[in-house]
């Protein structure tokens, strides 16, 4: 912590020479002072700590590769000026402005060919299959090659200054949220960073001679190739080249320096100068040009001002903002470095050394100030033109407080510091450090999260049956033009256009697509269109937005009068209608949170703020949606999918696909030839691709499906082979084959027949369902004995019509040696071991006599209910107008079924009429109008939570009718009226939308009366309270979640809650009914059940981190799992014989 001064000389021998080795310090030297020719390694009391520059190397990438992959884009003009260009290099379209129109000629097509040609140079590897694989390795290269740079400057540093020095430069390169966003962006003033880092350790790092001529090249490439302006940051350099020349005479030893490094940069110019030539079909100087445009054009209708002006302070306060602490120490650089010099280091040692450490350090420092001062001075500012200064900015930083250190750390008595408890210094000190970096991490993401949808929300455009590759049309962009990420994010074939918004500048325009006769890149020479350096609207730049298949736009609640938080937009203008509402013209296809800045507040806005209830609401933020839209005229057909599977290079091929619930396995068989397989694929992972599932999407369990990828080449192989002439070639190869081996023959035979023998044995050996221990308990598992081989695949019909069906519920048989007393809650534990958790649908075949599940806890519940009932009414049963069809025939099935299967609990008293013999309660459906709600009704009558779901002409399935009483975790009135989509969105059921939403929607369109299913879940609960769990908040709140529970608790307070969910389809309604049954128990009960506390242990473990969160592992899982491991091994050492589980229990059980 407790460091020396720099000991920096510059005295006529080090110029010329290695320094000779001169004799340790003496014992009076102080720490904190300058030494003059240190010995090559200092003694080990005074050694600073120092890193291999490969380890910095891979630190930095680490970050840089965060950042790669996460940093949003913060500047349009990245995206316009520099991805759109390299994305007309290697694939012939995007969007062009008016800087490269030729007529203007002030962005270099060297420096976008470079980018274009890593990109083009992607595309072989595996990795990078589709344009935004090439967008984020182009980033990756990107943070590669800065990483690279900052290792260099960091290496040199820590030679030619401190480790030490290294040190605090990397802390502040990596924990700046300004480094996050600048390290890769593709913009040049990033690029002038990389070269000035390479340029300032050039200059700093004299080891085996001065460096000039190869800093003055670094900082040429970055002037000529980068941005001009980066070329002052090599000023103060080439002013200590002087006063050195000056000092030691030495003018023609500089001289030469200066000058080589000066050829090796106008060589850079000259190449640069001849390619933008080729390119533009003029002569041209892109540097020059960019310069006169800035400095010698600006007046009030041109030059960069017109783009907007800003205060002398704004580089103060973004600076501040991208750099916090670490910028007020670069501010005080030069002033403490004087205070040093002149009140402390003077008095220590006087002489020449001192000065000369001095000044050098002075050289150091002084390329921040440079810039800042010169920066500050323009009117047009951007956060993009402190780019090439950041890493000046971080040295400057660690020079301060390596400064600042020694005097906190000084021994000496002279010095008030050394009277502080060394103790409370290093709290200080650390406080200071990390507070630090904990602002710049916490900056960084409140970037990523607040503002990273737009690299979001295009993804789906990528995938078969959205748009994929390969898909035509136009994705349009109105007031959200500005964060269109680039081309790369659409794929081939579709094209960015805008439709007009309040925005009234001018737009980008297209790079010429002409190929035949115009030569190589004709869009890079031919003067487009509409373009000016006025900034004026062009009209001709819009579409109109009947052109548009796909559209980009965000939406921004506003606030009422009374601070209260309403729908619409404020201040909407007229060419920006709030198409994300318009749902009669466009679907949501993606939606991602975007920051909404004008409600949320300013500590909101600069750092990333958790979305907690313990958050007050004037800090939390606030967000508006980012949607990509469909046009719902534009329907997904399976051809462009197949189009789209010939571009990517797949082969002509027949696909069979052996459909079973987990997934399928698909052979290729090619033309000419029936191959041997090289691998089978599992649909139900990587391999299952929209294509693939359009082939059997027609059936819920689909069979053998043999559909062919190209019928015309099928034809051609078909008319060759299948010849009787061929057929009777291959006969007669097959009868000569037989006669020459037939012993080989016959043994093939032999070992096909034993293998697929062994295979069917196998398989029903390991997919047999074992019967549970407890006699007269129904099996979920068994298949009921009526006929199911027809399938899932629902009728034909409109979205919304039902015809009633006129299927009849088998009669249900009585449930053997039922008592309301001695019945037992079933035993359903439904967790697999680990180590993978499997997020499915998990259905299984249903018996119409196991349809409700009634045991000796239904006095318990039922009184839960009638009280709810009582408290709450409608806000847990509720039955919308639409639905009471589907309510009442819910009724009328369970005053059928109940009589039935439990006689000694309930009594058919007529038609539509029942009683219930435990609760005297009387039940009839048939009278109108009804006493109560019908789900009401219904909820009183069984255990289970009740729910219907019924579909509209949309196609989508509504929760409509319900009576959700013991969920607790969830709310009727926060899901009433929701689609089943939504409902699932909202309440974040992890991998819903990539596992289950496609198969849970098909699901519900095909269910048929006949074919009702089961599933059970599982959850952890940290209190006693079956209706509520008062754990995740007041029922009542607003803010509920796992946040809220105690961590932690005593294990007595854990209980296992687990659902039956049953799902069949009514009849004449045509409504999805579920019941859930929840069973509760105390974790100490089940964990005395064989197996369970292991198994248990293990498929928590299993939980991914998204299903952790859901679940709220993090709140308990520390005493959870001890207690788990503690009672199995507890049941191991009873003698628990492990192999045999499976003959004692299965899934559910």
């Amino acid at each position: 912590m407790f460091f020396l001064i720099v000991p920096i000389c510059c005295d006529k021998s080090t110029m010329a020479r290695k320094p000779k080795k001169s004799p340790p310090p003496q014992a009076s030297q102080q720490p904190g002072v300058p030494i003059k020719n240190l010995p090559d390694k200092p003694p080990a009391s005074q050694s600073s700590p120092t890193l291999e520059p490969i380890v910095a190397f891979y630190i930095f990438l680490a970050a840089r590769t965060v950042s790669a992959f996460y940093a949003p884009i913060q500047d349009c003009d990245e995206v316009y000026n520099y991805w759109e260009p390299t994305h007309y290099l290697n694939h012939g379209y995007g969007k062009q402005t008016w800087e490269y129109s030729p007529q203007y000629a002030i962005r270099s097509w060297v420096y976008s060919g470079l980018h274009a040609a890593i990109v083009a140079l992607s595309r072989p590897l595996p990795v990078v299959t589709t344009k935004t694989c090439q967008f984020y390795f182009l980033r990756l290269i990107l943070g590669t090659a800065c990483a690279a740079c900052e290792t260099r400057l960091f290496a040199a540093l820590s030679r030619a200054v401190n480790p030490r020095v290294g040190l605090f430069f990397m802390l502040a390169m990596l924990s700046s949220a300004g480094m996050f966003h600048a390290s890769t962006a593709y913009l040049p003033s990033s690029f002038a960073m990389y070269a000035g880092m390479l340029g300032t350790a050039a200059f700093m790092d004299w080891k085996g001679g001065i460096k000039t001529a190869q800093g003055i090249m670094w900082f040429g490439i970055g002037a000529s190739i980068g941005w001009p302006f980066a070329g002052a940051l090599a000023l103060p350099w080439l002013a200590e080249e002087l006063v050195l020349a000056a000092i030691t005479g030495q003018v023609v030893d500089m001289a030469t320096r200066v000058l080589d490094g000066t050829v090796r940069s106008m060589i850079v110019l000259a190449v640069q100068s001849a390619i933008d030539t080729f390119f533009y079909k003029k002569l041209v100087c892109v540097p020059l040009n960019i310069v006169l445009y800035n400095v010698l054009s600006s007046s009030s209708s041109r030059g960069p001002d017109i783009y907007g002006v800003e205060p002398w302070h704004f580089y103060l306060r973004n600076l501040a903002l991208n750099f916090n602490a670490w910028f007020l120490l670069a501010l005080l650089s030069f002033p403490l470095l004087v205070l040093h010099h002149l009140f402390r280091e003077r008095a220590r040692r006087g002489g020449s050394a001192g000065a000369q450490t001095f000044l050098r350090t002075l050289v150091f420092i002084t390329p921040f100030y440079v810039w800042l001062a010169i920066f500050t001075l323009q009117p047009h500012k951007e956060e993009r033109f402190m780019y090439p200064a950041y890493p000046m900015l971080a040295l400057n930083a660690a020079m301060t407080l390596h400064v600042v250190l020694g005097y906190v750390g000084s021994t000496d008595p002279r010095d008030l510091s050394s009277h502080v408890p060394p103790a409370l210094k290093f709290a200080a000190v650390m406080a200071f450090v990390l507070g630090s970096v904990d602002l710049g991490l916490l900056r960084s993401a409140g970037i990523v999260t607040a503002y990273g949808a737009p690299l979001e929300v295009y993804g789906p455009l990528m995938e078969n049956g959205v748009g994929g590759e390969g898909a035509a049309g136009n994705v349009c962009l109105g007031k959200e033009w500005y964060r269109f990420p680039s081309s790369y994010f659409l794929p081939d074939g579709m094209h960015a256009r805008y439709v007009r918004s309040a925005f009234r500048g001018l737009l980008p325009g297209d790079f010429s697509e002409a190929k035949t006769g115009f030569g190589v890149f004709p869009g890079t020479w031919l003067e487009p269109a509409g373009m000016n350096d006025r900034n004026e609207e062009d009209l001709g730049k819009y579409v109109d937005i009947s052109e548009c298949q796909y559209l980009v736009d965000s939406r921004f609640a506003g606030r009422s009068d009374d601070g209260e938080e309403k729908v619409e937009e404020v201040g909407v203008h007229p060419d920006e209608p709030d198409y994300v509402r318009d749902e009669e013209t466009w679907e949501r296809v993606a939606c991602a949170p975007f920051l909404d800045a004008e409600r949320t507040g300013t500590l909101g806005r600069l750092v990333w703020v958790p979305d907690w209830g313990i958050i007050p609401a004037r800090f939390r933020r606030r967000w508006g949606e980012y949607c990509l839209l469909r046009r719902r005229s534009l329907a997904p057909s399976v051809d462009p999918q197949l189009q789209a599977a010939d571009r990517a290079g797949r082969r002509s091929a027949f696909v069979i696909m052996l459909v079973h619930m987990d997934g399928a396995v698909f052979l290729p068989m090619m033309p000419n030839s029936i191959k041997k397989p090289d691998r089978a694929l599992d649909l139900s992972k990587a391999a299952r691709t929209p294509l693939l599932e359009a082939s059997f999407s027609a059936s819920f369990f689909a069979p053998v499906v043999f559909r062919s990828l190209e019928m015309e080449e099928f034809k051609l192989w078909a008319r060759k082979n299948c010849n009787p002439e061929r057929v009777k070639e291959i006969s007669q190869q097959v009868e000569q084959r037989f006669r020459d081996q037939p012993k080989h023959t016959a043994y093939g035979a032999l070992l096909a027949i034993a293998t697929a023998w062994l295979l069917i044995a196998t398989a029903r050996h390991f997919l047999a369902r074992k019967q549970s221990s407890r006699p007269g308990s129904p099996d979920p598992e068994k298949k009921p004995a009526y006929n199911r081989s027809a399938g899932s695949k629902g009728p034909d019909r409109p979205p919304g019509v039902w015809p009633p069906s006129d299927f009849k519920r088998p009669t249900a048989s009585p449930y053997p040696d039922w008592s309301l007393e001695h019945t037992k809650p079933l035993p359903y534990r439904p967790f697999r071991y680990g180590p993978q958790y499997k997020v499915t649908m998990g259905l299984r075949n249903m018996d119409w006599d196991d349809w409700i599940e009634i045991d000796n806890h239904y006095p318990r519940f039922h009184a839960d209910k009638a009280r709810r009932i009582e408290d709450r009414g409608s806000r847990c049963c509720r039955t919308a107008p639409e639905a009471f069809d589907a309510a009442c025939e819910l009724v009328e099935e369970l005053v059928d079924y109940l009589p039935q299967r439990y006689p000694s609990l309930f009594r058919r008293t007529g038609e539509g009429k029942m009683e219930n013999l435990y609760s005297g309660e009387r039940f009839d459906v048939t009278e109108r109008p009804l006493k109560e709600d019908p789900m009401q009704m219904a909820a009183r009558m069984v255990q289970d939570d009740l729910a219907i779901m019924l579909e509209k002409p949309d196609g989508q399935y509504y929760l409509l009718a319900g009576a959700i009483l013991l969920a607790g975790f969830w709310r009727l009135e926060d899901k009433f009226g929701m689609v089943l989509s939504e409902i699932h969105t909202s309440g974040e059921v992890p991998q819903f939308k990539e596992k289950l939403e496609k198969g849970m929607m098909n699901f519900f369109r095909r269910v048929k009366p006949e074919n009702p299913v089961l599933r059970n879940n599982y959850f952890i609960q940290v209190d006693d309270q079956l209706p509520w769990s008062t754990s995740i908040g007041d029922e009542d709140s607003e803010g509920i979640g796992w946040y809220t529970a105690e961590k932690n608790k005593a294990i007595e307070h854990h209980y296992f809650r687990s659902e039956r969910q049953s799902l069949r389809r009514l009849p004449r309604s045509g409504g999805v009914v579920f019941t859930i049954h929840t069973y509760f128990h105390p974790i100490t009960e089940i964990c005395a059940e064989p197996y369970v506390p292991g198994r248990l242990a293990s498929a928590v473990r299993s939980w991914g981190d998204d299903v952790s969160k859901y679940k709220g592992k993090e709140r308990y899982q520390d005493v959870l799992l001890e207690y788990l491991d503690r009672k199995h091994e507890e049941q191991v050492a009873d003698g628990l014989d492990l192999s045999k589980e499976e003959e004692v229990r299965a899934y559910p059980w």
